[in-house]
């Protein structure tokens, strides 16, 4: 659940303004008092209510569907529209998750398999399991510690976290807070000496691999925030400008036009993999490879961008055959068991990308509780693997799955 950049950190030039400010020091607004003791009702424009979300502590997951509800609890009702939101009347949102279940596990019993390894590597990175933490921008909404509580919790589960260009702290802050691969994701901005900057500073501070998000190019009609009421809440926006000569104001704009010359600047300026996040259709997976990408990522932006778009689960296998193992194909939207990841890796990806539960888990428990969601996921994915007889990441395959006919699927 990649988050757009301007309807995320506040509304009309008000990014502009951030990306200015942070250009010469912290943004800081409301002149909140730490010592504000602020309930989850409060109006969002009041810092103090987002700074009183500091849980650090371990939590027990026994479903990753129940964290929504109990983040519900806590969060204040700006983070959870925005959160738990999707476009339009949230029907790929909703398809996302349904989807899942049109697919059945097919099991092979008897296989001999004792204890499953779940570790797999994408891009050189190990991994303790198939699943890593989705580029999400804007995180202090969740969490006081923002993105560096992420960041820590996802590398100390043993997994990759993306790092969204849109961040309330800096890449270079947030590389420091975790000890584990990260990726870097780019909202790719209208002025290219910005990008320049943005790719650059990615690959200085350790980022190894590039993510360019290429479905949200414009405003989509998430209602749910615009429903509460308020603004959304000036938290700093992370990665201003550096570079001299380039106007912080106009910076904050991002390429509603974007093309392929995009995506090569990219590798040109990185020299590093640079994956096309937002894939839905077998043409623009084969596009995709035909130009050079080391990665296609299905995607609809967690039911985010267009509404009345395919689940993402649904397009997988058709983009998987286009690709022809020709690119790493990752996919993300409605996940939240290990019966999912076991799946989707059946249907061909290479690794799923986790979101809204990561966040949900992060405001309830901090980085213990970002630790918490995987290590649940852990635990179902071994026991599906056991179970279906798979003794490795790389034997998933498409024996392992089939679609759900109730008719023709249990007929004799």
């Amino acid at each position: 659940m990649a988050m757009n950049r301007r309807d995320l950190l506040m509304t009309g030039g008000g990014m502009a303004a951030a990306l200015a400010a942070s250009s010469s020091g912290p943004v800081l607004a409301q002149n909140a008092s730490p010592s504000v003791t602020a309930a989850a009702g409060s109006g969002s424009n009041d810092l103090a209510v987002y700074a009183a979300l500091t849980n650090e502590k371990k939590i027990n997951v026994t479903n990753l569907r129940e964290l929504e509800a109990e983040a519900k609890k806590i969060l204040p009702p700006y983070s959870y529209a925005y959160i738990s939101g999707g476009a339009g009347d949230e029907w790929t949102m909703r398809e996302n998750e349904a989807a899942l279940n049109r697919w059945v596990v097919a099991p092979h019993y008897l296989a001999g398999v004792k204890t499953p390894d779940i570790s797999h590597t994408v891009f050189g990175a190990k991994m303790a399991l198939p699943v890593f933490t989705a580029p999400m921008g804007g995180q202090g909404i969740a969490h006081a510690g923002k993105e560096a509580t992420n960041v820590k919790g996802t590398n100390e589960a043993g997994t990759v976290y993306v790092n969204s260009s849109v961040s309330n702290i800096t890449m270079e802050e947030i590389a420091a807070a975790g000890s584990g691969t990260k990726w870097f994701q780019i909202y790719f901005p209208a002025d290219r000496g910005y990008a320049r900057e943005l790719l650059q500073r990615a690959k200085a501070s350790g980022h190894t691999t590039i993510t360019v998000t290429v479905d949200s190019t414009t405003f989509s009609n998430r209602e749910r925030p615009v429903r509460v009421g308020v603004p959304s809440p000036n938290l700093g926006a992370g990665n201003g400008v550096k570079t001299a000569g380039i106007d912080a104001r106009t910076a904050a704009v991002q390429k509603a036009d974007l093309n392929w010359d995009d995506v090569a600047f990219c590798m040109k300026e990185t020299g590093l993999p640079v994956i096309i996040k937002g894939v839905l259709t077998p043409a623009f997976a084969a596009e995709a490879v035909k130009h050079g990408v080391a990665g296609v990522w299905v995607s609809n932006h967690g039911g985010r961008a267009i509404d009345c778009s395919s689940p993402a689960i649904a397009a997988l296998p058709a983009v998987v055959k286009a690709v022809n193992k020709k690119a790493v194909v990752f996919v993300d939207g409605g996940f939240r068991r290990g019966q999912d990841i076991f799946r989707a890796l059946a249907l061909g990806a290479d690794a799923v990308g986790l979101g809204r539960p990561v966040l949900y888990g992060m405001a309830l428990g901090g980085a213990q509780g970002i630790q918490a969601v995987y290590a649940r996921l852990k635990t179902e994915l071994t026991m599906v693997m056991q179970l279906a007889g798979t003794p490795n990441i790389k034997s998933i395959g498409p024996s392992y799955v089939s679609s759900y006919d109730p008719i023709s699927t249990y007929s004799t």
